[in-house]
């Protein structure tokens, strides 16, 4: 059987467990403090849009650590749905929303994939967004959707700051395509960079911490290396994402049979500091979902540094301060005895022909 066969398995069990929900509501929106791309400070607001899910994700099982799929409605959505969920969103927050913020349009999958948003509605919405003004638009898309003609498109009708949310996860290709089963060549990476730079959109590198069947100390070490690579090629921030144990995903069946562990948040303070320490003027941040608990990025799990360690990491995300990374708790030397014995015991990565 094939990585995507088996894939397919897992996921289609679960997604069985999927209920229809109201198709012109988003399935989230907020406002927070964020920080922007030329570097300021400010509120985003974001848009969680419900859509029929990554195409990538049904076509081929999608990536082992991604569960986003669930979030997908399992009845048809249409453009008219689309364009009332992100008019709901706007009446919801009408009342703080400003020209001076950043409008984050997330979806399950990829925003330029018209499988997800077709043309008319992506259309439609920015023109939305251009009437009412914004400093700055920031969407997600998988690499091979950042083209010349949808930056085109995207630019005849925005006039302000656009940054696009590319999950890299690793710049090692048997890493982001084997373990990762993201299904993305370098090379289409490289190319997303190039035509991003071409239009002055910005590309907000995402990197996953600890993929599956790779050990804690070579997830730091790819991490970082990912990381400084992508500031090299261009990006406009980098944000690590630590992976969390979704349900129906390969990295839950690992993480079952004690076969796997989320990464512990110091190797993510290491992460942190080492590349923002080499690149002091980029912007580096990192995604709390599921941090400090069982499921996601932990040190002990019974110690009071976790709860502390991820408020640290809002506050570096924000402020960008290296200093606020800072921290020492006697559950430090568990982590260190943890990646000893695992590079004596971690079984390695196979070889491709074989998965």
């Amino acid at each position: 059987m094939s990585m995507a066969d088996y894939l397919k398995n897992i996921r289609e069990k679960h997604l069985k467990k999927r209920k229809e929900r109201n198709p012109d509501y988003p399935i989230a929106v907020w406002i927070q403090n964020d920080v922007f791309r030329d570097k300021t400070f400010g509120q985003s607001f974001t848009i969680i849009l419900r859509t029929k899910g990554c195409k990538w994700a049904y076509d081929s099982g999608g990536c082992t650590m991604c569960s986003y799929l669930m979030d997908a409605s399992p009845a048809e959505i249409t453009s008219e749905n689309l364009k009332n969920q992100f008019d709901s969103a706007v009446e919801k927050y009408k009342d703080q929303l400003n020209k001076n913020m950043s409008i984050k349009l997330f979806t399950s999958g990829s925003f330029l994939d018209t499988f997800e948003i077709p043309l008319e509605t992506r259309e439609y919405i920015f023109k939305r967004i251009e009437e009412m003004g914004a400093k700055e638009v920031a969407i997600e898309s998988r690499a091979e959707f950042v083209t010349p003609e949808n930056m085109e498109s995207i630019k005849n009708i925005l006039s302000c700051n656009i940054e696009i949310g590319v999950g890299i996860e690793s710049l090692n290709e048997k890493i982001r395509n084997v373990a990762i089963h993201k299904g993305v060549p370098t090379k289409a990476i490289e190319n997303a960079f190039s035509v991003a730079e071409e239009y002055d959109v910005g590309i907000k590198a995402y990197i996953l911490i600890k993929p599956p069947f790779i050990s804690e100390k070579e997830a730091i070490a790819d991490a970082i290396d990912t990381a400084n690579k992508c500031i090299e090629m261009g990006c406009s921030r980098i944000s690590f994402c630590p992976a969390s144990i979704h349900k129906g995903t390969l990295i839950e069946t690992l993480w079952k049979k004690n076969q796997y562990r989320p990464p512990f948040l110091w190797s993510i303070l290491e992460i942190l500091k080492e590349v923002k320490s080499k690149n002091p003027d980029a912007l580096v941040m990192c995604d709390t979902a599921g941090v400090s608990s069982k499921r996601g990025a932990h040190n002990n799990i019974d110690c009071t540094c976790n709860d502390k360690i991820k408020d640290i990491f809002n506050d570096f995300t924000v402020t960008q301060k290296i200093e606020k990374l800072d921290i020492e708790c006697d559950c430090k030397k568990e982590w260190i005895e943890y990646m000893e014995y695992e590079q004596k015991n971690i079984v390695p990565l196979g070889d491709e022909k074989l998965i």
